[in-house]
């Protein structure tokens, strides 16, 4: 369901193709100087290449075409850079953060990258190099290099002086404290820092409680960093503790962002990068290795119930009743699937707490289990009425559908524990893996439990 933003950005690009087809610029460019850039990159999402070049012409000057490239997606990005002129494209990126300069570049082809940098001013191409040199996930591939820092002996008037001709920093929060080597000894923020009378020197006031992440720290450990404190940036630091850049609170929702989608796709088996422009037969390469999981787990299920053919022979109106165990089953499971691994990405559930974890999850896929097995038994009683033994398998529908729900949640609880516990990312042992282990001991379950019972 479309917000009401996205709707007024779909809005807004019929106007512009219509403006477009007519060569209207001057309407165009009076348009586009009204829309936010972070919904102009929007916008521009829904025309071809071509046409993105063009609305960009339009744009009023570099720093708000870099800005509208900054809020774009990166092969967005990449792709309207790499059909512009080279001096254009290097205007232009000349004009954006070290670290959205940094994930552009990482997106283009090699040898367009280099022309790019070779052409950069020397010390913007050198921070560029710095920082592609770090893990793209990690807290040196999202940091911005571009950071406020004083000397702890400078007084509050000097530091002051800094803020003001610090023109290349985009968001002023925090100021940080270093000392002759650049080594970080304190913080303070900008509100303190303009309170304060110009004479103090800023050791006496600055917090030396300084919360910093080193560079190698996956982005996902600064973003619940982040979050626990409710900083709104936090400053990144070398293995000797010298201050080399910050994270702002607007790329950890990006992090966030990122990470819950990647989650997400993994869980649903559907890999980990399903949202990007991937050509049909990489899907299909992407998706293919999962559904071979569940291709396998449903011809061992067939097997299963070809097992028990007699039984069903004899009580034909059980099979009516396979796809609601399994289905049941399945959404307990899901549910504890999805309560676990969101549980280990918040560090709310710990690894060590496994059996406390696994002992919850499976009272309650037990007091589920004996709700809806009830439920079911009852509905069984009706639709068998009249038939021998129907109170019998009337219990052992409701019987099996307690027990399997149990055991999913038993299942869904301990799979992803048992990952996290020798390092494999829990959201890969979700999706088909889980599902196709449930169905198979769902059928089992439900026939094991029928031919005792009956």
């Amino acid at each position: 369901m479309q917000t009401t933003q996205q709707q007024k950005n779909y809005r807004y690009a019929t106007t512009l193709r219509r403006l477009l087809r007519r060569n209207a610029t001057t309407h165009i460019r009076k348009m586009i100087g009204r829309i936010h850039p972070a919904d102009l990159a929007q916008v521009f999402s829904y025309f071809p290449v071509t046409d993105r070049i063009a609305l960009m012409e339009q744009v009023d000057d570099n720093e708000a075409r870099a800005e509208v490239l900054s809020h774009m997606r990166s092969e967005e990005a990449a792709e309207l850079v790499g059909r512009m002129e080279l001096k254009k494209a290097v205007a232009i990126i000349c004009e954006m953060s070290g670290d959205d300069q940094a994930d552009l570049l990482g997106e283009l082809d090699e040898t367009l990258a280099t022309d790019i940098m070779a052409a950069m001013p020397q010390e913007d191409s050198d921070d560029v190099q710095e920082l592609l040199r770090y893990d793209e996930k990690s807290a040196g591939g999202i940091m911005n290099p571009e950071v406020l820092a004083v000397h702890m002996d400078a007084t509050v008037g000097e530091a002051i002086k800094v803020v003001q001709e610090a023109e290349d920093v985009d968001m002023y929060f925090y100021v940080y404290a270093v000392d002759d080597h650049n080594s970080l000894t304190g913080v303070l923020s900008l509100r303190h820092l303009v309170t304060s009378k110009p004479g103090v020197v800023i050791k006496t006031i600055m917090n030396p409680n300084v919360v910093s992440v080193r560079t190698e720290e996956h982005q996902e450990d600064v973003a619940r960093l982040v979050m626990r404190y409710d900083f709104l940036a936090v400053p990144v630091v070398d293995e000797t503790n010298h201050l080399v850049g910050v994270i702002s609170v607007d790329d950890v929702v990006d992090v966030i962002s990122e990470e819950a989608t990647e989650d997400f796709l993994k869980m649903a088996g559907a890999g980990d990068n399903s949202f990007e422009h991937l050509s049909p037969l990489h899907s299909v390469l992407n998706r293919a290795p999962w559904l071979a999981a569940a291709l396998a787990g449903g011809v061992i299920a067939s097997m299963v119930i070809g097992r028990f053919e007699e039984t069903l022979s004899r009580f034909l109106p059980l099979a009516a009743f396979i796809p609601v165990i399994i289905g049941m089953a399945g959404n307990v499971g899901t549910q504890s699937l999805a309560v676990v691994v969101r549980g280990l990405a918040t560090r709310r559930i710990k690894v060590r707490e496994f059996w406390g974890t696994i002992g919850s999850e499976i009272l309650v896929g037990l007091m589920l289990g004996i709700l809806y097995g009830a439920a079911l038994a009852a509905v069984g009683l009706w639709k068998l009425h009249g038939i021998d033994e129907a109170f019998r398998l009337a219990l052992s529908i409701g019987s099996a559908a307690a027990m399997a729900m149990t055991m999913a949640a038993l299942l869904a609880s301990a799979m992803p524990l048992l990952f996290a516990r020798i390092n494999i990312d829990p959201a890969v042992a979700t999706g088909p893996f889980v599902t196709t282990a449930i169905d198979i001991l769902g059928v089992t379950v439900y026939f094991t439990v029928v031919n005792l019972l009956v």
